[in-house]
């Protein structure tokens, strides 16, 4: 395997505060002022109990520090942690591992690896989400696993690999799965391309290096298909908890590809300890949900990878786990059954992998709902009884609350029928399970009550529009684009990228039982047709058939007009009337509150605010006085004691092209909005806060390409 390891150490002067004794967590695995995993805890709360900043000085906030990584990056995706004295994050496509000092911002050490072919073919080539931290009081790790499916250990106060933890502080992830690695090779030079195309080989006897062409095999061993990691692990006491991500479902060549798992390490050695199979195996519950098997191998088997981050209840020593749905995002006729553990929150003994509980919350899924964002733990009063709860946001628009020790629904989620496909082949499941409490927080489907009415012209106009594809209240299944008879396009709302996705979801505050999601909502439409050189009878409008990997072009193929039409481009082009959307304005996306303890919504906050009224003077809206529309973009929330912190996310905007570079906080039990501060750019994930040398700083990352950076605010 040809790998190097850097590590370079003390950039700048190690604070005083390292020397003291590492504080010990509470019961939900952080120390008060810190912020030692992805969600500030191991129950994913995003809370802390920090007031330096409040209502009274927000507005005073500026920039401490900003920390810029040294190499290019998608967008910078990152949430990083801040424990005993130090942050600590990832940075670059590399997804090189860094300490900061907290006060300046300065560099402290810096670890990276050279993956070769792995890294070059990865399918989440990116920084990725964050790193995992870890302490026995003595000793510190922090934990990363790399594009390429390593997992490295590494000292958390020098950047060194552990020597004790797997090889040289090195565990091969690919290795432990029962599938044989073999000599890598690609014919390219570039990256894997959306979803599988371009991908690396087995190598052939003898195939070498040609480091002029960069093709051939470099030495690197690797499973076939592909594999990935897209987030950080969780810490269950000295299990490393941990599963994988995939390549992106949109437009997949390949039938069969890899399965996913979970699987539990030990901290000390790097030993895997358990696996539990996302995909259960012949014998295993849940096999018989899906009706042609689940050998590795078979045709229309694989993905259903948990790609998001997990939360933990250190105490009940269960690790919560959010599942992705299987292969092809919009089209399953290749996998008939409800697919588990598809879709799925999952929650499994840390010790043992071993399944306590589950709850399927899509059957059968068509429309890339895969569950996207850690849930949220909290303890709530229901009709005066005390419940340990777990809530979990989804792209479906919907929060789901389960007791977490026994899974049981807080509330009644109800099987209710939904539309059928009459797509060839789907086989779509009967019923979808919706929840009764809480309300949701995003437009789901499109019924006649839901078009613009400013007029009765105005409403005509938008009722023929709408009409033009399937509607529906919710799961609207999709359609076929080249049906001769019916419809050509089916409304699709919430979209792929939900409701909530892993830019967004929930927060929570852990004193009074209120959860607070940041979401999106929108109207886009969805179809599905043969792509001529994959294997797939159907998937999103797409052409593969100049990839690398492709099935040979059929006969009498004609290469496309417009390759730019492929996937999502174009898919809201006519849900509009003289650019006002058809859709009324509601109360979602944005900010949304529930008080857990009811299950019901509290208030609601548009994601930075409103834009100014549409004017259209011209036609139907000739003399139309158009109300003001939300911002739009998902919210990045955390929660302190007394505030809603927020940054509108890559797509909140200010006008129909102007980022809204704020930060925003809102009182935590009004949503009265109490202050604003100028930010150098958008945040692009979850921020974060703590307190260090008796100054609270919150911290997000920005930015994309070679401009990513961490920022940090602190009062004067």
């Amino acid at each position: 395997m040809r790998n190097v390891y850097v590590a370079a150490l003390a950039l700048a002067v190690v604070s005083p505060e390292l020397s003291a004794q590492i504080a010990k967590p509470d019961a939900r695995g952080n120390v008060a002022g810190e912020w030692r995993v992805w969600g500030a805890d191991a129950w994913s709360s995003r809370y802390s109990p920090l007031d330096q900043i409040n209502a009274s000085n927000f507005n005073s906030l500026q920039v401490a520090w900003q920390w810029k990584a040294d190499g290019v990056d998608e967008y910078y995706r990152t949430t990083p942690l801040y424990a005993n004295g130090k942050v600590f994050t990832v940075g670059t496509t590399r997804r090189n591992a860094y300490a900061i000092d907290p006060a300046t911002g300065a560099q402290l050490w810096k670890w990276g690896m050279d993956e070769g072919i792995r890294w070059q073919k990865a399918p989440r080539q990116f920084a990725g989400r964050g790193l995992t931290y870890w302490t026995d009081g003595t000793i510190e790790r922090v934990v990363v696993v790399t594009p390429g499916y390593h997992m490295v250990s590494l000292d958390a106060k020098t950047g060194k690999p552990d020597p004790r933890f797997g090889k040289n502080g090195i565990v091969d992830l690919m290795e432990g799965l029962g599938i044989p690695l073999v000599p890598l090779a690609v014919d390219d030079s570039g990256s894997l391309e959306f979803s599988d195309g371009f991908p690396y080989r087995q190598a052939k006897p003898g195939e070498k290096w040609d480091p002029v062409k960069k093709v051939g095999a470099d030495g690197t061993l690797g499973i076939l298909g592909q594999i990935a990691n897209s987030s950080p692990a969780i810490m269950v006491g000295d299990m490393i908890v941990h599963g994988n991500s995939h390549i992106h479902g949109y437009y997949p060549i390949r039938l069969a590809n890899n399965h996913s798992w979970i699987r539990g390490f030990d901290i000390r050695t790097g030993r895997q300890v358990w696996k539990f199979n996302l995909i259960p195996q012949a014998g295993e519950f849940g096999a018989d949900t899906w009706e042609r098997g689940t050998k590795p191998g078979t045709p229309g088997v694989g993905k259903v990878n948990a790609w998001a981050t997990y939360s933990a209840d250190p105490e009940l020593g269960l690790v919560y786990i959010p599942v992705g749905m299987p292969i092809m995002d919009e089209y399953g006729g290749h996998r008939p059954g409800a697919n588990l553990y598809g879709n799925s929150l999952v929650a499994l003994d840390a010790k043992t992998g071993t399944r306590k509980w589950h709850y399927q919350m899509v059957h059968h899924d068509i429309w890339d709902y895969d569950t996207p964002m850690s849930p949220n733990l909290l303890d709530i009063n229901v009709g005066g009884r005390v419940r340990k709860a777990v809530a979990q946001t989804t792209k479906q628009g919907w929060v789901y609350t389960f007791d977490r020790v026994s899974g049981e629904p807080i509330w009644p989620i109800v099987e209710t029928p939904v539309q059928q496909s009459n797509v060839p082949g789907e086989k779509t499941w009967p019923t979808q399970p919706i929840p009764t409490k809480p309300a949701p927080y995003s437009q789901q489907g499109l019924l006649e009550t839901d078009v613009i009415d400013y007029t009765p012209a105005i409403r005509d106009s938008a009722l023929k529009i709408a009409k033009r594809c399937l509607m529906g209240p919710y799961y609207i299944p999709p359609v076929h684009a080249k049906a001769t008879t019916g419809y050509t396009c089916a409304w699709y709302t919430p979209g792929a990228s939900g409701g909530v996705n892993i830019d967004g979801g929930g927060a929570v505050d852990l004193e009074t039982g209120m959860l607070y999601v940041g979401s999106q909502t929108g109207l886009s439409t969805i179809a599905v047709q043969k792509d001529p050189c994959s294997e797939f009878d159907f998937s999103s409008p797409h052409d593969a058939c100049n990839q690398g990997g492709a099935l040979p072009k059929p006969p009498g193929y004609v290469e496309p007009a417009a390759r730019q039409a492929d996937g999502f481009t174009g898919r809201a082009g006519f849900s509009a009337i003289n650019g006002v959307s058809i859709l009324k304005i509601k109360e979602f996306g944005g900010v949304t509150a529930y008080d857990m303890n009811s299950g019901d919504k509290k208030w609601w906050q548009a994601n930075g605010g409103y834009l100014n009224p549409q004017r259209v003077d011209t036609g139907l809206f000739a003399g139309v006085t158009l109300p003001p529309r939300p911002s739009g973009g998902q919210a990045q929330i955390i929660t302190t004691k007394t505030l809603v912190i927020y940054g509108t996310g890559r797509n909140g905007r200010v006008g129909a092209n102007q980022p809204n570079t704020n930060l925003f906080a809102v009182d935590k039990a009004t949503g009265m909005a109490v202050g604003s501060v100028k930010i150098p750019s958008v945040t692009t994930a979850v921020p974060m806060t703590f307190m260090h040398q008796g100054k609270q700083y919150i911290v997000f990352a920005t930015g994309q390409g070679m401009n990513t950076s961490l920022v940090a605010l602190k009062l004067p």
